[in-house]
């Protein structure tokens, strides 16, 4: 592995579909970790398993750098991202 490798990517990015037949190119945005709630016990668990953490939202290709070194920093996490995604009227990232 290269030497600046340290940990593994939390998030890929996507042109997919809808990306390409959007005006504004907004990327697809992947988590690429996840917590397995499938052991966990519901008595004490039941709000993270009803509501899991959030796997994807759309980012401005202007917004993907911000995103990339802020999570690979710890400054913020996948769902903060996703959060602040939703938070906008058409659910894009805009840059950080």
């Amino acid at each position: 592995m290269p030497p600046w490798w340290t940990s593994p990517w939390v998030v890929v990015f996507l042109a997919d579909r809808t990306t390409m037949q959007s005006p504004a190119r907004a990327l697809l945005a992947l988590s690429t970790t996840w917590e397995d709630v499938s052991g966990l016990d519901p008595v004490y668990y039941q709000e993270l398993i009803e509501s899991p953490e959030p796997r994807d939202f759309r980012a401005l290709p202007a917004a993907v750098h911000g995103v990339q070194v802020n999570l690979a920093l710890g400054n913020v996490d996948f769902a903060e991202c996703a959060g602040a995604a939703c938070e906008e009227p058409d659910q894009v990232l805009r840059p950080i």
